[in-house]
Formats: structure tokens, C-alpha cells, sequence
């Protein structure tokens, strides 16, 4: 009996576990390659729903924000178009206002999880993983730092989420509206863009009964902050930004005088835009002074545009970079004066693998009643590279003009300083500034607001043929 007993109980553990075996394989009742195969089917669905296409807000590097691309998914093509960033991104309205739109080939497949990947080159989506684009934006080698292979994160009929596979940037896709045309959609940004970009901004909020003023500019689409840490001490919030016909959105919300901020809205007037969800945060909008905007920016270099005097010392400059690396050239990739930490201004640039600083000081010029001169500045060696013992070594590098870096400075400070007059295109929103000595016409430069990759042009090219 007892013998019985025992092996009806093994019988029941046997069935028992046959039955939490069965259980377990209705879970996976299909192989991986089946859920593969399921898994990409059903994004390829979500993807080509949309009747009008996808808008994805797009960003490589954050420090260049984001940019608004249309897509449309049909089989395994991809129809493009976007906003134009630069002259040589082939994007925006042609010559005749027509969208510009190319198609190309994308595929969906697994490869620790469902990628996304845009296979074929498309010049205006693949602006923006280019590593040298011909407009200078970016790093050599890098360019924006943009992805074309894009793991899925989520995936609805609402919204898509992915990630970049090579540098884990966020994209975000939401549907077309189905009465909004593709056309219209672009211009409207590009006119909110132009309504509410500015060079200088003021943000304005409240702390408690306190009206709290910080000072703001913008840099490509990432707004900055200059705000003050719980010590008092001096930092820098940025916050990248894409441009909807609504305002801005940024790419994630920020903190900015103890109050986070997710953008702000266009508004009926240019003077000033409310933050999202928040009117107690304003951004408003200011027309500094000429000066004002040279020394709280970058602005960039260009050998070109620069008179004669510039240009005889920048040769110096061409001929100390020729063996600047073990003999050999570094090339110069990008030279700037202006704003360079709350407590530095001046020049720097980078050379083969070496940057190279130099401080600058600024000063207003005032008329014989004391009034400033809001055109123009006089811009000195500043003494205190030559001074503080921390600096030594910047100050051998500049007396010895090791690496042309003394010739590099001396149109803008050489000797006891320079004063120049100031003018630009825009006063709210300067694309460069043209600096003219007053005592000497042949030292004129003209600065940008946008990068210059490769200050000299091919002279420095010794590669090109």
C-alpha cells in the first residue's frame, strides 16, 4: 500500500510539471526568429500609417538643436524633406518656392532590437551625419554628431521614440496633421523662427515677490542662461531647442533661476514670448548695443575676409602652422574672438591638435560728453596673461609668437591696441560684424555668427591637389 502511495504521488508530480511545462511554452508559442520577423512587421505598420507622413524633430549634437524633418514610409522607400540649415544643405524651398523632397531606401531589422536604418544616402537627411559638411558646422571628422541608424525605443500611432545607435541622441516622430501640408508645415517654422529668433535675450521671472532678471543669447537653435548657482557662483544653462509653428520646444526641460522651463510660445508681439504652461516666465527680446553683442558671443574668423594688414599677419601665422606639428603642418580649423567663460575674453583658435588662447580685453569707446559709443570698441592685450604666473606658459607662447599665435592676435590687439568701428547686417540678429580700425583702413575684419570651418580656405590644405 505504501509502494502505491509513493507511486501515485510521482505520477502527480510528473503531471504537475508536464502541465507548468505546457504553461510555460503557450508564453513563447513562437520561435525568436517568428517574433523577429513579428516585431519589425508591426513597426513597418506603424511607420507607413500616417496618410500625410511623420514630423521628426531631429537632433545630432544638441549644441546645434534640432531641426524638423518630413518623412513617409511606403514598402522600403522613404520620402524626405525639411528645413534648409545651411547653404550647402540641400533642403527648404527651391529657387522656384517648391518643397524640395528626395527619396530613398530605408530598412527595419533586428539587431538587439528593432533598428531603424536610413541605408541609402539622402542629402537631406544625411546632412546632418555628414562628417564634413562644406558649411563648417561641426567638428572634423564628426560634423553634427548626427545618427541614420536608430534603435526603437517605443512605437505607437501617436508617437515613435527612438534613440541613435552611434551616439544615443533622442528622435522623436509624431504623425502629420492630415490638413496640413507638407509645404505649409515648413514655412510656418521658418516663419516662427524668424519672428523669434534673436541674438540676446533677457529672461524674466519671478522668486517669491522677487523680479529676477538673467541674462540670455542664442547659438544655432540652444538658447543659454547665464545664471548663478546655490553658491552665487556664475554658470551656464543650456537649452537646446526645435522650432514648431508654435514656438520653441526644447529638448528637454531645463532648470533656470529655480524654475524648470520647457520652451515658450509665440506670441502677437516680438518683444516678448511667455514660457510654455508658464506666463509668470518671460524671454524677451533685446537690441543690445554693437558692443555689447561683439563681447558677450563667439564670432568667427575667416582669412578672406579680412584687409591687408590682417592678412600679412595671418601668412606669418600660414608659415609658423607649417611645421607647428613635429615639423609638419597643423592645419587650422577654426580661429574666434569674444566670449569665452563669465570670467574670460578673447581669442582662441585650434590647430591641428593644440587650441591656443589669448586674452582680449574689450573697452567702450566714449565722445567728449562721456556717452559710449555703442559702435565701437578698443581691444587690448589683456594684461593679465602677461602678469598672473598661472599663465606663464600663454605668455612665452605669445612673445615667441610660438605657432603664429601673437601674429594670429595682432589685428585685433597687436602693439598698444586697436580701436575699430563696428557695423552689421541685423542689430537684433547679426549674421557677422564688420570691425574697421579707425587709424588704419587696411585693418578691416569681419567676424560671423556661424562657424568657419578652416579659417584658411585650401591654403592650408597640403592634401588637396
Amino acid at each position: 500500500m505504501k509502494k502505491l502511495y509513493n507511486a501515485f504521488i510521482m505520477l502527480f508530480s510528473i503531471l504537475s510539471f508536464t502541465a507548468c511545462v505546457t504553461e510555460v511554452d503557450d508564453v513563447f508559442d513562437k520561435n525568436a526568429s517568428q517574433r523577429v520577423e513579428e516585431a519589425i512587421n508591426d513597426t513597418r505598420k506603424i511607420l507607413e500609417a500616417p496618410a500625410n507622413g511623420w514630423r521628426i524633430e531631429y537632433y545630432g549634437d544638441t549644441s546645434y538643436g534640432g531641426y524638423n524633418l518630413l518623412v513617409k514610409f511606403e514598402g522600403d522607400s522613404v520620402l524626405v524633406a525639411g528645413e534648409k540649415v545651411a547653404d550647402s544643405h540641400k533642403a527648404g524651398f527651391d529657387a522656384d518656392g517648391n518643397l524640395l523632397k528626395v527619396k530613398s531606401h530605408y530598412k527595419i531589422e533586428q539587431s538587439m532590437g528593432v533598428v531603424i536604418s536610413m541605408d541609402e544616402y539622402n542629402s537631406i537627411f544625411h546632412y546632418f551625419s555628414d562628417p564634413n559638411n562644406e558649411d563648417g558646422i561641426g567638428s572634423a571628422g564628426e560634423g553634427m554628431d548626427g545618427d541614420f541608424e536608430f534603435r526603437l525605443v517605443s512605437a505607437t500611432a501617436e508617437k515613435v521614440e527612438l534613440k541613435g545607435k552611434k551616439h544615443d541622441t533622442k528622435i522623436v516622430m509624431y504623425p502629420m496633421d492630415e490638413n496640413t501640408s507638407w509645404d505649409q508645415y515648413i514655412k510656418e517654422v521658418g516663419e516662427t523662427q524668424e519672428f523669434m529668433s534673436s541674438r540676446s535675450y533677457t529672461l524674466s521671472l519671478k522668486k517669491g515677490e522677487e523680479e529676477v532678471e538673467i541674462p540670455a543669447g542664442s547659438s544655432y537653435r540652444r538658447l543659454y542662461f547665464r545664471d548663478k548657482d546655490e553658491e552665487g557662483n556664475a554658470t551656464v544653462v543650456y537649452a537646446p531647442y526645435i522650432v514648431t509653428p508654435k514656438g520653441y520646444t526644447f529638448y528637454n526641460p531645463v532648470t533656470v533661476g529655480g524654475v524648470e522651463i520647457s520652451g515658450f510660445d509665440k506670441a502677437d508681439t516680438q518683444e516678448y514670448f511667455e514660457a510654455t504652461g508658464n506666463n509668470t516666465v518671460k524671454l524677451i527680446t533685446e537690441v543690445p548695443q554693437l558692443f555689447t553683442t561683439l563681447t558677450t558671443s563667439q564670432w568667427f574668423i575667416s582669412y578672406e575676409d579680412m584687409g591687408e594688414y590682417g592678412k600679412a599677419q595671418w601668412n606669418v601665422l600660414l608659415e609658423k602652422l607649417g611645421k607647428a606639428d613635429n615639423n609638419k603642418r597643423a592645419r587650422l580649423y577654426y580661429a574666434a574672438i569674444g566670449y569665452h567663460s563669465s570670467k574670460y575674453q578673447g581669442f582662441f583658435m585650434q590647430a591641428g591638435n593644440e587650441s591656443y588662447n589669448g586674452g582680449m580685453v574689450f573697452s567702450p569707446v566714449k565722445d567728449e560728453n562721456g556717452n559710449t559709443l555703442g559702435d565701437r570698441v578698443t581691444i587690448t592685450r589683456d594684461p593679465r596673461a602677461e602678469n598672473n604666473s598661472k599663465n606663464c606658459d600663454e605668455k612665452k607662447k605669445y612673445q615667441k609668437n610660438v605657432n603664429g599665435i601673437k601674429s594670429a592676435m595682432d589685428p585685433f590687439c597687436g602693439g598698444f591696441g586697436h580701436t575699430f568701428q563696428l557695423e552689421t547686417d541685423n542689430l537684433r540678429k547679426p549674421t557677422y560684424i564688420k570691425m574697421t580700425d579707425v587709424n588704419d583702413p587696411t585693418n578691416w575684419i569681419i567676424v560671423h555668427a556661424d562657424a568657419k570651418q578652416f579659417p584658411f580656405g585650401d591654403l592650408d590644405n597640403d592634401n588637396k591637389n
